[in-house]
C-alpha cells in the first residue's frame, strides 16, 4: 500500500458529494445543449451554406 491512503467516511461523503456535483454539472450542460440546439443548428446551416 506503499503511496495509498486508507479511505475513512470522511472520503466517502466527499466523493460522494463530488460525484453529485458532476451529475448535476452534466444535466446543466445537457440542459444548456438542448436549449440552445436551435441556434447551434442555425449557425451550422449558415456555415455549411457559406463554404458550398
Amino acid at each position: 500500500m506503499e503511496g495509498k491512503t486508507p479511505v475513512d467516511s470522511g472520503d466517502e461523503q466527499g466523493e460522494q458529494k463530488a460525484a453529485e456535483r458532476r451529475r448535476e454539472r452534466r444535466r446543466l450542460i445537457g440542459q444548456l445543449l438542448i436549449d440552445w440546439s436551435p441556434v447551434i443548428a442555425g449557425v451550422a446551416n449558415l456555415v455549411a451554406q457559406h463554404f458550398s
